[in-house]
């Protein structure tokens, strides 16, 4: 059987580093967001629990007096307008406690709902407001998991608890007093029968809180290797290899992984609380004899007997809900500092800088570097070049080599960590990223699949035209979608499997509709990542004669494998390391025999070789086709 793998041992959870003064502020800040979630339901649930903490011991209380009433009825002298009273207030104290109990129920209700889309959308927020190379690091899927994990429960619950502390010192308090008169060693004891359970179930609460902690990371994997088993996108490549058992075994590998820590908890918990349950009752019988004895004495009535009976689960009760309330907050404060850990992660306020205005006429990377947070490897080094309006530059180079990063320093989705880029001679760094990036348009190699209509998922490149019907359309058409006027609902059509009534698109289709979305944005700069990698030969052709023709007075860039496409640029780049090792034209390059013309001639001769064994060309736009330009 394959076995999970190996990690480091964890190391301490954030929470648990925390000063008392550091969960103090956490704690303000929790109840800082249950309040303004809705200050008016936070108020009601706080009133009416505190309020309803009394009427245990008024129960009580009014219990012991019509028990003794009732006991002195049996010699004579009480009357049932007395004995009828004394039920009139318990009555009432009971329609009292529901009346409390239902306005607080309705109150925490509303106040988790208000409070789960508070908290939700500070989550989104913060996420959308992360520097793309956050996403770029699995610790801060980690966090953001953690983080959508405490959602639900836990704000509330801290808000809860403390409320409830406070109730519970209201009721302790107030039946206290009534058992104290039983004798002065009753109460202590059963205050004490309740603080072994109280412990136990601390210490493995904070033990649930690491192992959750410690898990996260494989919890990821084992979900994706489910994702895997029920994608429908990729269940034809998972059937026709045959590697469903592969994956299922790894990820039942991660379910007895876990399954060995929770039975190891269990056991240890198991076993404790026998012991903590043992120790209780054994305090609890002497208490019990303690009253017994008092009884036997004729110093007790058969209401104060009554009092102790039902008082000591009221006392256990409150001290354990008291106790456990302690530990409750500290726990949901752990899980609470993985929510605060996420929001505190540094953010890059796309907006910051000056306006820019204007088109991009050039563009000049000057000695420009970038290296990943974290890491001590350079993805890029050295780089300059620049493109003017009216040119196409093509990046060339194998995987790995840094092309894409240099996309996103140009599409300012990322920052140099050295060198300058120059924009219309000017330091884009003076500028806001958002503003910058209007002037830019793109098709990513993995570019999105947006399950929606067909007309969103032209329309999202600006969302402020977003019902534009004739750009929309104008976009299609540059983009050579035709395929959208077949849909049932032309571009209303909802797109995809994942909601009912969608249609699911192939791979160049769905390729030609990010091609749409990039020329629906009326930018001066283009780029464009492997455009034509999910298309046909056909398809790929006209892509290209369309990418020729829009390209216009624009900037264009281009990332491609395919010859082809990288013909088009008016000056070619080719990276190799991060580092760029050859610049110039087709020809230059050629001439210069180094790399580029080594992949050149490598895929040239594959298009020979296919029309020498009497097939077809492999691609009618390919080296041949675009030669004489």
């Amino acid at each position: 059987m394959m076995s999970a793998p190996t990690r480091p041992a964890p190391t301490l959870p954030d929470g648990e580093r925390l000063s008392l003064r550091d969960r103090a502020h956490d704690l303000g800040r929790t109840l800082g967001l249950v309040w303004r979630a809705s200050p008016k339901h936070s108020l009601t649930y706080a009133l009416t629990t505190v309020g309803s903490s009394a009427l245990p011991a008024a129960n009580l209380y009014v219990g012991k007096l019509l028990l003794d009433e009732v006991a002195r009825a049996t010699q004579g002298g009480v009357t049932f307008a007395s004995l009828l009273s004394l039920l009139a207030v318990q009555v009432g104290l009971v329609v009292l406690g529901s009346l409390l109990s239902t306005v607080a129920g309705a109150s925490q209700q509303l106040l988790g709902d208000a409070l789960q889309h508070a908290v939700t959308r500070r989550i989104l927020d913060k996420a959308s407001a992360l520097s793309v190379e956050a996403f770029e690091n699995a610790e801060t899927y980690d966090r953001l998991q953690q983080a959508y994990r405490e959602v639900g429960t836990r704000p509330l619950g801290v808000a809860t608890q403390l409320v409830g502390l406070a109730g519970a010192v209201v009721t302790l308090g107030s039946v206290g007093a009534l058992m104290a008169q039983l004798g002065a060693w009753v109460l202590p004891l059963v205050i004490l029968a309740s603080v072994p359970g109280v412990i136990v179930s601390n210490r493995f609460g904070v033990e649930n809180y690491r192992m959750l902690r410690w898990q996260t990371h494989d919890a990821r994997v084992q979900n994706y290797l489910g994702s895997l088993l029920t994608s429908d996108t990729l269940v034809k490549e998972v059937r026709l290899f045959g590697f469903e058992s592969y994956l299922l075994s790894r990820w039942r590998a991660y379910y007895l992984g876990f399954r060995r820590q929770l039975v190891d908890i269990i056991r240890r918990r198991s076993a404790w609380g026998f012991g903590a349950a043992l120790l209780s009752a054994l305090l609890i019988g002497l208490a019990s004899a303690l009253v017994l004895r008092r009884a036997a004495a004729g110093q007790l009535s058969v209401g104060d007997f009554s009092v102790f009976i039902l008082g000591i689960t009221q006392i256990q009760g409150t001290v354990s809900g008291l106790l456990n309330g302690v530990s409750g907050i500290y726990q949901n404060l752990l899980y609470m500092r993985n929510l605060f850990s996420f929001l505190e992660l540094p953010t890059r306020d796309l907006d910051a800088g000056e306006e820019w205005v204007g088109r991009v006429d050039s563009i000049e990377f000057r000695d420009v570097g970038f290296r990943y947070p974290l890491t001590d490897r350079d993805v890029l080094r050295g780089v300059t070049f620049t493109v003017v309006r009216g040119q196409a530059l093509a990046l060339v180079g194998e995987n790995g080599a840094g092309k894409t990063t240099l996309v996103k320093l140009l599409t300012m989705l990322f920052e140099p960590s050295s060198g300058v880029i120059l924009l219309n001679g000017l330091d884009a760094r003076r500028f806001s990223p958002r503003s910058v990036q209007r002037q830019m348009s793109i098709i990513f190699q993995d570019f999105g699949q947006y399950q929606m209509s067909a007309r969103e998922n032209v329309g999202l490149a600006e969302v402020s035209r977003l019902d534009d019907a004739p750009g929309v359309q104008n976009a299609v058409e540059q983009a050579g979608a035709a395929f959208v006027e077949t849909l049932p609902g032309g571009l209303e059509t909802p797109l995809g499997r994942l909601f009912q009534g969608g249609r699911q698109l192939s791979g160049g289709q769905w390729q030609r509709l990010a091609l749409a979305r990039l020329y629906f944005r009326e930018a001066s700069v283009l780029v464009f990542d492997e455009p034509t990698a999910a298309l046909d030969a056909q398809a790929e052709f006209e892509t290209i004669q369309a990418l020729r023709a829009h390209a216009g007075e624009r900037i264009t860039l281009l990332i491609s494998h395919r010859f082809s496409t990288v013909r088009l640029a008016d000056h070619i780049v080719v990276l190799d390391g991060g580092v760029i090792t050859e610049s110039g034209t087709h020809a230059q390059l050629m001439a210069l025999g180094g790399r580029y013309s080594a992949l050149y001639t490598l895929q040239a001769s594959g298009y020979a070789d296919d029309q020498g064994k009497g097939r077809p060309a492999a691609d009618q736009t390919g080296i041949g086709a675009v030669t004489g330009d």
